[in-house]
Order: structure tokens, then C-alpha cells, then sequence
């Protein structure tokens, strides 16, 4: 009974890591978004329009699956002249079942997400060869009646609070932040509010793009389930000099422990080595211990009750690409 249990728990503990992000739901080049994507999927949701400014069509794809164990949802395609599309960059999307996609004449993709008491809304432009997030919404009239709309190319943001003649508006300057690019952060705008609301002096670029990855981490599940609450700073990367470190650990008496470390360190390539290593131990077998610990003596404690994993990726051009696991 005592192996049964702990066996259970550990099968849910592992099941909290992604170990397959690099799965191909895309095809590399074709003539239609429904050809486009392998596996079959529960919705899809693309436009069309010309991103780069070349004259022809191009095209972006959403493919909704009912969980992110499939890998890549949201895919760039550049088309041709005679109407097929070539994959410019896959990447896990991190956004709502009920999402809705459109281009603009300007070359602009609008990305609205729905989610139970808010909506998101990211506007892409592509510039210096690459997709940079230009401005958004975070729009919360369902329940706190506040919108805050975002402008990188002015630097300008502005908060709307109230309903109808009541509205009032504040515009101010936003921090001085790096571009942030397609697939470099979860499209959660409550998950990125440390670039909007908690800018600290001293935190350079790099601070932001590590903890970008960190949030796109927690939004797909690749971390133990206690270390995915992003509105804990305390389990924030800390560091400097291309080298981060986080820690996590819960502890539940009669039933486990878990420990996790993360490092997030910059490479040459401008690449991240992320190892990612957490511990598990059993502790079920507490639940036969007598309030005052009485029967301490009579409690068979299993000799071996540690589980450990350690995972490394690589992240590239909004990618996690594993490469080893050792358990």
C-alpha cells in the first residue's frame, strides 16, 4: 500500500514537467492553415495579410489544442508568389481556447485572448528581421472596470478606470524596457506585469528577457506545479552577468517534499542553458505516526523514498529544445 502511494505521487510529480516542447505541430511549407498543421487539434484559428512588406500574402496560424503536452499552438508563415507559405518561427502560445486573429493593411498582427474575467491583447509588427511586441490591452471591465493600454512605439500607457460617463483616463511614460519578441514571453499580460508594475531600479535588459523565459516556463507547465505561482516574487530568478538562479520547495507533512532549482545562463550564441533539477520524497508513510509520536518506533520508514530529476533545454528563437534528462 505504502509503494502504491508513493508511486502515485510520483507520477504526478513528473507529470507536472513538459518534456516534449519540441514536438512538430507544423508543417514546414503549404498552401492552406488546415493542411499546415500535423496532429489533429480542437480548433484553428488563422488570418492572412502581408507581415513583411514583400507584396504577398503571408499568414498566421493558432492551433488550439485541449492541453500544451502537443507542443508549438502558434505559428508565422511567409507566402510566395504562387501562394505557399514557409514556416518563419513555430512557438508555444501560451493563449486562451477562445482566441481571435487578424492583420491589418499595415502589416500588424492583433492577437485577442479571451480568459474567464479578462481580455489580452498583443499587437506584433515585424522589424529588424524578427516579430516585436509594438503594443497591448489588459482589459478588465468584466470585474474590476480598468483597461491599461500599452504603446511601445511612443513609450506611453494608459489606464481607463470606470464605465460610461464615469471613464476616466491617465496616460504616463512606461519604463524603458528591451523589445520583446514573438515566442520570448507568455501572451498573459497578468503574467508580465513585473515589466509594466514592478520595474526596479537596477534590472537591466537581460533581467527582463530571463525572467520572460522564467513566465513562459511556468505558463507551460514545465516547472512543479508550487513553483508555477507567478504571483510569488520570492521564487523569482535572481543573478547578474548572464547567470540566474531560482529555488523552490513544499513541504507536506504525511505526504511529501519537493524541492526544485533552476538556472537560466546566457550563451555566446545568445542562446539559455536552462537545468532545471527537483527532488521528491515520500512521506506517506507519516500518516501511521500518532499525534504525539508515541509509535515512532513501530512506523516502518522506507529506505529508499527519493525521486530525483534533472532536465536541461536550450532556448533559441522563443524554442525549448530538451537535451537530456537524467532521472
Amino acid at each position: 500500500m505504502k509503494k502504491s502511494v508513493f508511486f502515485a505521487i510520483v507520477i504526478a510529480f513528473l507529470m507536472s514537467v513538459s518534456t516534449t516542447l519540441n514536438a512538430q505541430n507544423f508543417k514546414q511549407s503549404g498552401n492552406s492553415a488546415t493542411a499546415l498543421v500535423i496532429p489533429k487539434c480542437t480548433s484553428i484559428v488563422s488570418a492572412q495579410g502581408d507581415l513583411n512588406k514583400d507584396g504577398k500574402k503571408d499568414l498566421v496560424i493558432f492551433a488550439n489544442y485541449e492541453n500544451y503536452d502537443n507542443g508549438d499552438e502558434f505559428a508565422v508563415y511567409f507566402g510566395d508568389a504562387q501562394g505557399k507559405f514557409s514556416l518563419f518561427r513555430s512557438t508555444e502560445s501560451s493563449l486562451s481556447s477562445n482566441t481571435a486573429i487578424s492583420i491589418n493593411d499595415k502589416g500588424v498582427i492583433r492577437i485577442e485572448t479571451h480568459r474567464s474575467d479578462a481580455v489580452d491583447v498583443f499587437l506584433f509588427r515585424y522589424q529588424d528581421g524578427d516579430f516585436r511586441l509594438i503594443g497591448g490591452k489588459k482589459d478588465r471591465h468584466k470585474t474590476e472596470h480598468y483597461d491599461i493600454s500599452y504603446n511601445f512605439l511612443t513609450d506611453k500607457m494608459i489606464r481607463t478606470d470606470g464605465e460610461g460617463k464615469a471613464k476616466k483616463s491617465v496616460t504616463s511614460a512606461m519604463p524603458k524596457l528591451p523589445a520583446l519578441k514573438l515566442g520570448w514571453f507568455p501572451m498573459n499580460f497578468d503574467m508580465l506585469n513585473y515589466l509594466f508594475e514592478e520595474s526596479e531600479e537596477g534590472r537591466n535588459f537581460e533581467y527582463f528577457t530571463v525572467m520572460g523565459i522564467f513566465r513562459l516556463m511556468q505558463a507551460n507547465e514545465m516547472l512543479f506545479w508550487h513553483f508555477c505561482d507567478y504571483e510569488n516574487p520570492y521564487r523569482n530568478p535572481q543573478g547578474a552577468n548572464g547567470s540566474y538562479t531560482a529555488e523552490d520547495e513544499l513541504l507536506k507533512p504525511a505526504c511529501y517534499n519537493a524541492f526544485s532549482s533552476l538556472s537560466i545562463d546566457k550563451q555566446k550564441d545568445g542562446s539559455y542553458l536552462i537545468d532545471l533539477s527537483e527532488t521528491f520524497e515520500d512521506r506517506s508513510y507519516e500518516q501511521q505516526f500518532n499525534e504525539d509520536l508515541s509509535n515512532i518506533d513501530e512506523v516502518e520508514i522506507p529506505e529508499n523514498n527519493e525521486s530525483s530529476t534533472r532536465t536541461k533545454w536550450i532556448f533559441k528563437d522563443g524554442k525549448f529544445t530538451q537535451i537530456s534528462k537524467e532521472e
